[in-house]
């Protein structure tokens, strides 16, 4: 037996004993091994960029990557991002798919192929 053929009969008993534990209690998502894998694919255009706070050495590197409105974050570029949010029906529905409320963006960009990067806490 490979190793990708164990990984998969691993994963499909490890899904199927935290469903038969979760019983009544819990709703359970149903999950495929690629989105176990890679996670799930959105087909909305829509990069959402998760911001963590880390009081580490390596801030700074980790820091460099990103827009200093999203380093350093004002009450007028909070709320310019969060109206941009709520005026744009299919970016708002594209985060509530994702579960990120709109009081966690901390910034929206427009990529080069006219999709939108939002970056949130």
């Amino acid at each position: 037996m490979n190793r990708k053929t164990a990984l998969a009969i691993a994963m499909a008993v490890t899904l199927g004993a935290a469903s038969a534990q979760a019983g009544n209690y819990v709703e359970v998502q149903k999950l495929t091994p690629q989105e176990v894998l890679f996670g799930k694919r959105y087909d909305d255009n829509v990069t959402a960029v998760r911001v963590v706070e880390t009081g580490g050495r390596g801030d700074r590197d980790a820091r460099d990557d990103l827009p200093l409105q999203v380093v350093f974050p004002t009450g007028n570029s909070l709320r310019t991002a969060q109206a941009q949010v709520a005026d744009d029906a299919s970016l708002s529905a594209a985060l509530k798919t994702r579960k990120i409320a709109t009081r966690n963006v901390l910034w929206v960009q427009t990529a080069m192929n006219g999709g939108k990067i939002v970056y949130y806490r």
